[in-house]
């Protein structure tokens, strides 16, 4: 064999070996669900305190249920609805006490139009209430994010659609579901609030549209809790291609926002009141499109959406699903073409690690027809990401635990290194960035004082470095 040949394998046997190294985490399990019914898929997942999941349908098997209660394995343990004509669920979140709380679009008859839907639930299923939300407008409502706010009332944004038209609606809700107040943003058309946060007492909402001031585009828009608006910000940084279009946000582990685009995915980071600090193309080929974005334990964040690849013949299309995994700068640590679905709505990180990721898969039953069928994926933990490596970056202690007004965390470094201490909730929201800086080598004590509207229950403290990562639970109970 000649010296260039030995060379080419030699090449190739390192680059096959990186690529292994990259690779995504094996795959425990894949599910379908609904088979038979022409349109069925599950919208967004998470886990539950029980090791769990709950799923929102979007248009499922049977469209009087809007959530699904799952085993860890994956078996449906029971479909939740209301007394209604129709419904879907766009959002999920769980509370404190394990009560679901889903948001979507429900009607009360078959003559009437689509309203916004936000539905509560026990943790056997059992409807607690159901609201439905009908703006002023002779039209459709359909919430598409969720929030707990302090006071046990919820936040909830989403679109209308007066003359045909589209415009962003935000409401703020009681605990029992009662409207407090309502927001419609926008301009002209097009216009639909995407993703809501609490943060620091007040509403930050992913917008896209346009203002009578601005161009057409996402945007960053803040309330009280009154619902005053306080300031608006056009989301801008230097890209070519296609115009944006706001699709998801959560908070980032340094206390900014992460940002994704819908076409043409990018991915960027803000701070906290919308100034642009990086970005990137996300992963995929073809005309791809993102869905989710959110945040990991080690501070890094994990990406979802679909690819869109015309075969040879031009006539037809292969879709598959995509998953990646990203560190805090969004650096790729690994990504996967999950081609046994069509597209990945949304995804989470496990408590105990690994990742759940939900969407819709397509079933053929000749060369032009076909139906989709709710779609779940699970990944077992990655190997030397989540964990770190905690028998040198730790937190040797959080006292008093529980604790009513501070919480003291002590932490362990063997080397000067940039750290992140972050609070989360268990349903994987940043609720405080506690500490962001450069430690030196040693110990450190910090003290964190949440915020007088955090509710008590159970929270996360995550000790994030580049060289290793460790997470605690504490337990907050206000006198």
């Amino acid at each position: 064999m000649k010296f260039t040949q030995i060379l080419t394998v030699i090449l190739l046997l390192l680059l096959t070996t990186s690529v292994l190294a990259m690779g995504p985490p094996e795959i425990e399990w894949e599910r379908l669900y609904f088979s038979g019914h022409a349109w069925s898929f599950i919208r967004s997942i998470i886990e539950t305190s029980d090791g769990g999941f709950a799923a929102t349908i979007g248009v499922s098997a049977d469209t009087s249920y809007s959530l699904y209660k799952l085993s860890s394995d994956g078996d449906i343990l029971w479909g939740a609805r209301s007394d209604l004509d129709n419904q879907g669920g766009e959002h999920v979140i769980e509370l404190e006490n394990g009560d679901l709380i889903v948001t979507g679009w429900g009607r009360e008859t078959p003559e009437s139009n689509g309203d916004l839907l936000i539905s509560r639930f026990d943790s056997i299923g059992q409807e607690i209430w159901t609201k439905l939300y009908n703006s002023s407008y002779d039209g459709s409502e359909i919430g598409y994010s969720v929030a707990q706010l302090p006071d046990g009332g919820f936040a909830i944004c989403g679109e209308i659609y007066p003359d045909g038209m589209n415009q962003a609606w935000i409401l703020r809700t009681d605990a029992l579901g009662d409207t407090l107040w309502t927001r419609e943003w926008g301009w002209q058309y097009g216009d639909k609030a995407v993703t809501v946060l609490y943060i620091d007492n007040g509403l930050t909402v992913l917008m896209q549209g346009r203002t009578e001031t601005t161009s057409g585009g996402p945007h960053l828009v803040r309330y009280d809790l009154d619902g005053n608006l306080l300031w608006e910000t056009v989301l801008e940084y230097p890209y070519s291609g296609s115009s944006l279009q706001a699709q998801d946000m959560c908070r980032a582990s340094d206390g900014g926002l992460l940002f994704l685009d819908n076409y043409h995915p990018r991915i960027a980071h803000f701070d906290i009141l919308g100034n642009f600090d990086w970005f990137f193309s996300a992963p995929g080929s073809g005309s791809n499109y993102g869905w989710s974005i959110s945040t990991t334990m080690d501070g890094g964040f994990i990406y979802t959406g679909e690819n869109t690849i015309p075969l040879t013949n031009g006539l037809k299309l292969e879709r598959s699903g995509m998953i990646s995994r990203h560190d805090s700068q969004g650096n790729e640590l690994w990504s996967n073409f999950v081609y046994g679905c069509t597209v990945l709505y949304s995804a989470c990180q496990l408590s105990q690690g690994g990742y759940i990721a939900a969407g819709r898969a397509f079933t053929s039953t000749d060369s032009y027809q076909g139906y989709y069928q709710g779609y779940l994926i699970k990944y077992a933990p990655e190997l030397g990401i989540e964990s770190g490596n905690v028998s040198v970056v730790e937190i040797a202690s959080v006292s008093p635990n529980p604790f009513s007004s501070s919480l003291s965390i002590t932490c362990s470094l063997p080397s000067q290194v940039e750290t992140s201490l972050t609070a989360y909730d268990l349903n994987g929201r940043i609720v405080d960035v506690v500490e962001v800086g450069s430690f030196p080598a040693g110990e450190h004590t910090v003290l964190w004082t949440p915020s007088s509207e955090l509710s008590s229950g159970c929270y996360q403290i995550r000790l994030h470095t580049d060289i290793g990562t460790d997470v605690v639970n504490c337990v907050l109970l206000k006198k």
